[in-house]
């Protein structure tokens, strides 16, 4: 669904992503590891159209390097992004609306795919005319995922779902991810923290300044030794 081939990004004279190639298959979860700084958000603010690259990213057989942002949610990629970033003084219910942005949809359907994030997010239901702004970190976070949802993506990219949520809220968080999974979601998924990536990921890439360092199944990744010391606490 998704091949990445030497991708290169600038921040001025800050060489921020090298030569990075990666691929996402049709129905796989794929995590991208790494500490801060790596390059994983510029990763995919370049696969997202937001920074200009250098190199190929194809989707579908299709270039994206050049196309607007716009477009790309059109094709069908829909990014979470990291910090929710949800419409603080629009109401749940207005915030998935606005999820739908892009859509040619009846307000029939829309309302039906509202009631299925609402079976995701049972608590996004009680809250559904609270504004955004006022609810919980760990609410936002479930309310940004259902607003990508109502883009229907075909390939939906998550980063860093856990920052800066309690553990308990982060278990809830990887268990909806894993539910998406089983509805057959293609997913990209950003992490720091590489165990909860692991656990919901068929197969990985550890970014290290920049570059792709190892790449492999989650299994594998999970007992390859300096991805343990580096990334696991191993």
């Amino acid at each position: 669904m998704l091949h990445i081939d030497m991708l290169n990004v600038w921040y001025g004279s800050i060489h921020a992503v090298r030569d990075l190639s990666l691929s996402v298959e049709e129905g796989e979860v794929v995590t991208l590891i790494g500490s801060n700084g790596a390059g994983k958000t510029t990763t995919l603010n370049a696969i997202c159209g937001v920074l200009p690259a250098k190199g190929s990213i194809r989707y579908g057989g299709n270039e994206l390097n050049g196309v607007p942002t716009h477009r790309i949610v059109q094709e069908g990629i829909v990014m979470v992004p990291e910090g929710r970033r949800v419409f603080p003084r629009l109401t749940v219910a207005d915030n998935l609306m606005m999820g739908a942005y892009s859509r040619r949809a009846s307000k029939a359907e829309l309302e039906r795919e509202m009631e299925s994030v609402f079976e995701l997010f049972p608590r996004l239901a009680e809250r559904k005319d609270q504004l955004a702004g006022t609810m919980s970190g760990g609410e936002q976070q479930m309310l940004a995922i259902g607003r990508a949802l109502m883009a229907k993506p075909r390939l939906l990219i998550l980063d860093e779902p856990s920052m800066g949520l309690a553990p308990i809220v982060v278990k809830d968080i990887f268990q909806t991810i894993r539910q998406i999974k089983r509805q057959g979601m293609t997913i990209l998924l950003v992490e720091q923290n590489a165990t909860m990536a692991l656990s919901v990921a068929d197969r990985g890439y550890v970014l290290e300044h920049g570059e792709i360092r190892f790449h492999g199944t989650a299994e594998e990744l999970k007992e390859q030794g300096i991805v343990k010391k580096a990334y696991l606490g191993g």
